[in-house]
């Protein structure tokens, strides 16, 4: 068994941990018993309103020891699952409300109780609605009966709220523009008279208003923004095309955390990995950013560009030769390719497949609508090192370049 070494720092979390838990045994126990009258004095607590002392301090009580347990078990590498998890907001949210739910007991009984844990308990739902949605709008995509391209293509672009987000964006911008010109009409009707204060708050909101006009426009304009790189490139009516007759089945896993984190769908000419969608006939080499929580994936397309795609859950070492075969499914070979460095020659080989073709868009159109096997075979060979300088690589290698 690996020996856990505890350096300065971790010890000093530890203790820093040990002295917060203590103070928040003493702010329990002055607001249970009612002694040390100093502590139910109500002070005004920042977004809490006013709040006992004894109950304003066991909240921070709580926040520092959570924070300094947090880092020393990362420190000490204790935690065996790298996956996003909604757990330690939990945690913290629960043990926070602890002192306001034994304040509303100690008020008023169990009906103060019931009334904290009715809104804990939505707001609770409300943040976690988002990815039961996520999970059970992908899955509509694994429905029986066959689907058209353009019900796959409204079923992906849901997966991550992109439809309600373009209406939320232009609506905040559009209320910015209301509120400006709203306050510009009230001055000069002499409604209201303009002051320092409303000058200036009308000129912030003007200038956010005209500086996010661009970002604003080509968020909203943008269609299929789970479909990266090829949304740039082919309208929406295209892209559902190129699904019309696409079957997708869900990739079994035999570990436990990939089996219960990772979902990924694959068809004939297409993977949906992380809400994205990423297509087999462009993907030709794969690399990996790998944190504590999740892994991106960087996909290099044929033609230069790369699309990018989150997944929920680190690909350590003892899940990467399972999470192998789906790369391997995804660039269709296993070989190590040199492409470092190599977007710009990888675009002007692609374009010299379709010489008489003037644009991207028609080139990218042509080549998704045909069998694309043979031009795959020559960038392979293309960009495969020599033998004679070939080294073995092992697998990780070969697709964390």
């Amino acid at each position: 068994m690996e020996k856990r070494k505890f350096s300065g720092k971790t010890i000093l979390k530890l203790t820093g941990a040990l002295l917060a838990l203590a103070y928040l045994g003493f702010c329990l126990y002055a607001g249970i018993t009612g002694n040390f009258p100093g502590m139910h004095q109500e002070k005004h607590v920042m977004r809490f309103g006013d709040l006992k002392n004894w109950v304003s301090g066991a909240m921070s009580a709580v926040m520092i020891s959570v924070l300094c347990i947090y880092s020393a078990i990362n420190d000490l590498k204790l935690q065996k699952e790298r996956r996003k998890s909604s757990a330690p907001f939990f945690l913290l949210m629960l043990l926070l409300g602890f002192p306001l739910l034994l304040e509303a007991y100690l008020d008023i009984g169990w009906v103060g109780v019931v009334l904290y844990v009715g809104i804990a308990v939505v707001l609770f739902g409300i943040a976690w609605i988002p990815q039961i949605l996520n999970r059970w709008i992908t899955r509509r995509l694994l429905r029986e009966e066959p689907l058209s391209g353009k019900q796959q293509v409204r079923i992906i672009e849901w997966i991550h709220f992109y439809p309600l987000k373009k209406l939320l964006i232009l609506g905040i911008w559009v209320f910015g523009v209301i509120l400006v010109l709203r306050g510009i009409w009230v001055t000069v009707t002499g409604q209201l008279e303009m002051d320092g204060e409303l000058f200036l708050f009308l000129l912030v909101v003007a200038v956010l208003v005209a500086a996010l006009f661009q970002k604003m426009r080509r968020y909203v304009c943008t269609s299929c923004h789970n479909v990266p790189v090829l949304n740039q490139l082919l309208s929406k009516e295209q892209i559902a095309q190129l699904l019309d007759g696409e079957c997708f089945e869900r990739i079994p896993f035999e570990d436990v955390s990939m089996k219960q984190y990772l979902e990924i769908y694959r068809s004939q000419n297409w993977m949906l990995m992380g809400g994205k969608l990423i297509s087999k006939k462009l993907a030709l080499w794969v690399t990996m950013d790998r944190s504590k929580s999740d892994t991106l994936l960087k996909i290099l397309y044929l033609n230069g560009t790369t699309a990018k795609a989150r997944i929920d859950l680190e690909i350590r070492e003892n899940r990467y030769e399972e999470f192998t075969s789906v790369l391997r499914e995804l660039t269709g070979y296993e070989r190590f390719l040199n492409l470092s460095g190599k977007e710009k020659q990888l675009a002007e080989k692609f374009a010299s497949f379709f010489p008489e073709l003037p644009s991207d868009q028609e080139r990218m159109a042509t080549f998704l609508t045909h069998d694309v096997t043979e031009i795959r075979k020559d960038f392979i060979q293309t960009f495969s090192p020599p033998d004679g300088r070939r080294k073995k690589r092992s697998r990780q290698d070969c697709f964390n370049g």
